[in-house]
C-alpha cells in the first residue's frame, strides 16, 4: 500500500475535500470517514472537510453513531471540491446517483479501501490506497495514522476501534495485524469494555425471520468434500448468509429478486478459502455481477452482487462457477 504521507504536499494546497461513503453507509464506512476527516484536518487546518453518505447511513449505524458526534451529509454537493475521497465503496455504482456525477468530475478522486478494487473505481480514481488484507478500512486508516506518526483524539481512536470490533464481528475475522492495530488503539486510551455495550444491541424480528427462512429454503450442494448453500430471502441476505456458516455451511450464498432487480451476500469460512483458494470478491463476485450486467465485488471471506434477472438464473451460474473452481485442480490432476 502506498505511502499516504506523499500527498501531504497535495492536500496543503487544497481548500475543499469530500469524503464519501458508500450509500447505505456501514459503520466501518462512516467510522473511517470520520477518522480520516480528522487526519486531514491535522494535515491542513484551513480545509474544508465534508463528510457525504449518499442515501444516509444504515440502522445500525444510526443506532451506534448517537453515541458520537459524527457529522454527515446524505444529500452532498460536488461544488466547489477540489478533492474527493471515497472509503469502504468497492466500485461506482455503490454511489448511487452521485456516480454520474463523479465520472464527469474534474478533481481528483482518491480511493481508500479494504476491498479487491473494482475496474469501474480503478477508471476514475488518481491514487488507490487499497489493500484487501485488512480486515476494514478503519485497520487502514489507522495505519496511515501510525505510519505519519500522528497522535489520534480518543473520539477517533473509538470510531476506529468500533468500525473494526463491527467489521471483524467482534473480531473473530481479526488477524495478527487486526489485534495489533487494537492494542495501537488501546494505548491510545480507548476502552474495549466501554465499546462492547454501544455494539450488542437485540436482533430485531426481520432479521430474525430471514435467517430462519434461509434456512428453511437452504439448498445444499456437496463438492469436492465442501457444502454449498443457497437461499433466498427478501431482506438481510447478509445476515443470513452468516447465519448459513455458523450452520455448518463451508460457502453460502442469499440473494433476493425485487421485480428485475437482484441482490446477493456471499460468505465463507478461512477454511474453505484455505482449501480452495477462492476469493469470493475477485473470483465470483466481480464476475456474477458482469453477467447480471450489474456489479460485484468484496474480500475474500464476504462478498456482494447486485445486478438484474432472475434469481434462479444468478444461484444457478454461481453454483456452475463454485463447482468449476473447486473441481478444476481435481480434473488437471487426473489428467495429469
Amino acid at each position: 500500500m502506498r505511502d499516504f504521507s506523499r500527498i501531504q504536499p497535495i492536500i496543503r494546497k487544497l481548500k475543499s475535500i469530500i469524503i464519501l461513503t458508500h450509500r447505505n453507509s456501514d459503520l466501518d464506512a462512516i467510522c473511517s470517514a470520520s477518522a480520516l476527516r480528522s487526519l486531514l484536518l491535522k494535515m491542513n487546518p484551513n480545509l474544508s472537510v465534508a463528510i457525504g453518505t449518499p442515501e444516509g447511513v444504515n440502522k445500525v449505524c444510526e443506532k451506534i453513531l448517537s453515541n458520537f458526534e459524527v457529522r454527515y451529509d446524505p444529500n452532498p454537493t460536488m461544488e466547489g471540491i477540489d478533492m474527493v475521497f471515497t472509503v469502504d465503496t468497492n466500485n461506482f455504482q455503490q454511489l448511487g446517483t452521485l456516480a454520474s456525477t463523479l465520472e464527469n468530475l474534474k478533481a481528483p478522486i482518491i480511493m481508500v479501501d479494504h476491498h479487491y478494487p473494482h475496474p469501474s473505481m480503478k477508471r476514475f480514481t488518481k491514487i488507490g490506497f487499497c489493500d484487501d488484507k485488512s480486515t476494514s478500512t478503519c485497520e487502514i486508516v489507522c495505519q496511515f495514522y501510525k505510519r505519519m506518526r500522528i497522535k489520534l483524539r480518543k473520539r477517533d481512536a473509538e470510531l476506529l476501534l468500533v468500525g473494526i470490533l463491527f467489521e471483524t464481528r467482534h473480531l473473530r475475522l481479526a488477524t495478527s495485524r487486526t489485534l495489533l492495530t487494537v492494542v495501537d488503539l488501546i494505548k491510545q486510551g480507548v476502552k474495549v469494555e466501554d465499546l462492547y455495550p454501544i455494539l450488542e444491541f437485540p436482533m430485531d424480528d426481520s432479521e430474525r425471520m430471514a435467517r430462519l427462512r434461509s434456512a428453511q429454503r437452504a439448498r445444499i450442494l456437496r463438492s469436492n468434500g465442501s457444502v454449498i448453500v443457497t437461499s433466498e430471502v427478501g431482506s438481510h441476505q447478509a445476515s443470513a448468509a452468516r447465519a448459513l456458516i455458523t450452520l455448518g455451511a463451508d460457502l453460502a450464498a442469499v440473494g433476493s429478486e425485487d421485480g428485475n432487480q437482484l441482490k446477493l451476500s456471499l460468505r465463507s469460512t478461512r477454511e474453505f478459502y484455505r482449501k480452495h483458494r477462492i476469493h469470493l470478491g475477485r473470483d465470483l463476485a466481480k464476475p456474477l455481477g458482469d453477467f447480471l450486467n450489474g456489479t460485484g465485488g468484496g474480500h475474500s471471506l464476504a462478498a456482494g452482487v447486485n445486478g438484474s434477472g432472475k434469481l434462479e438464473d444468478a444461484l444457478r451460474k454461481l453454483t456452475n462457477m463454485i463447482k468449476d473452481q473447486i473441481e478444476r485442480p481435481q480434473l488437471s490432476q487426473k489428467s495429469s
